[in-house]
């Protein structure tokens, strides 16, 4: 028998972004359910997996800082909150060319504007205390309040405190279509049945694309599926710590320090082979991604063994221009001008 469930607000994807989403809705008195269409927890979108990098600086936006320094407050009540050790410490390195240095001054900027100190390395520097090879144009800005997310542990806490406001989590609830019921509310729909609600937020991650244009809302979003590298330290003594590089044309690359498995750290391309959420390990150009970080690998980090030992992947959703989309969409019931259902989506 098809379910019917009644709330006020239903949030469509419990990855981290829809998560949080449902927390703070939660926190405001609404009634909500949090829909996943997998068993919890899972590894098919994009927040799993045990690190993220968190740092204030940015390509020097004033809007993105504010959020950002609002983001560690958010983490630290949430570690109280949860009672788990969510943050470890990291200060994160942004390397760049000669060239690139005002990229590089707008990352310094943002760091100052969020009330830390930046430093400016030099290319010895990198080498003898982080065991990197640059040109010698190559240049660096360090931020010292960067540091690395423990995303699985992360996800698990906003879930937990979640529960405890009265959230409702709904998993292994596929969503088929989303419509306009007779009587005003919105109807999110599947083969478990129907949810009611008189707000959707939609945060479904890679899936984003398809459940839009339902809605017939098209946004050229592209499905990345990244693979995720771990490499051997073979010449213990240098420092790792979080980095992103900057001074490849076809992307960035970015790294976060010894900390998931011993003797290893992750080294990854921000970038990969478009895919479908759904047939992520169809095809693709793994091996390739392989040798153009090993590559990368072994001109910047000698102490690293040039050949990866553990691989794994995740999904990025990009759009165009490759920053956040968030905005509503506001439909009028047929029989009053005055009553609206609103659906809110959420994308990255």
């Amino acid at each position: 028998m098809a379910e019917v469930l009644e709330t006020d607000v239903v949030v469509v994807g419990a990855g981290i972004i829809g998560s949080w989403t449902a927390l703070h809705v939660a926190r405001a008195g609404r009634k909500i359910i949090l829909l996943d269409q997998f068993p919890l927890p899972h590894s098919r979108g994009s927040s799993h997996g045990q690190s993220r990098i968190n740092r204030l600086a940015n390509f020097g936006d004033a809007a993105l800082t504010g959020i950002m320094r609002d983001a560690f407050t958010q983490w630290e009540s949430l570690q109280q909150d949860s009672g788990s050790n969510l943050f470890r410490p990291a200060s994160l390195l942004a390397l760049g060319l000669g060239k690139q240095r005002q990229l590089l001054e707008k990352i310094a900027g943002s760091v100052e504007a969020g009330g830390h100190t930046p430093v400016w390395l030099t290319s010895q520097c990198l080498k003898d205390k982080y065991g990197i090879n640059v040109v010698d144009d190559g240049m660096a800005v360090l931020d010292p309040s960067g540091g690395v997310l423990m995303a699985d542990k992360c996800l698990a806490a906003v879930q937990q405190v979640f529960s405890q406001t009265q959230g409702i989590i709904v998993d292994s609830w596929p969503v088929d279509d989303i419509l306009v019921a007779t009587e005003g509310q919105a109807e999110v729909k599947g083969p478990r049945g129907t949810v009611r609600a008189n707000v959707v937020v939609l945060c479904p991650g890679p899936w984003a694309g398809p459940l839009l244009a339902k809605l017939d809302v098209h946004i050229p979003l592209k499905v990345e599926k990244i693979s995720v590298l771990y490499w051997r330290i073979q010449n213990p003594g240098f420092t790792t710590t979080t980095f992103i590089d900057f001074h490849d044309p076809r992307g960035h690359f970015y790294g976060l320090p010894e900390l998931e498995y011993p003797g290893l750290v992750k080294v990854v391309f921000h970038g990969g082979p478009e895919v479908k959420p759904d047939e992520r390990d169809e095809g693709g150009r793994d091996e390739e991604m392989r040798k153009m970080v090993s590559d990368y690998v072994r001109k910047t980090f000698p102490f690293l063994h040039p050949h990866p030992v553990i691989q794994e992947t995740c999904l990025y959703t990009c759009s165009p221009d490759q920053k956040m989309v968030v905005d509503q969409y506001i439909t009028c019931c047929c029989y009053s001008a005055h009553q609206t259902r609103r659906w809110w989506w959420i994308s990255t």
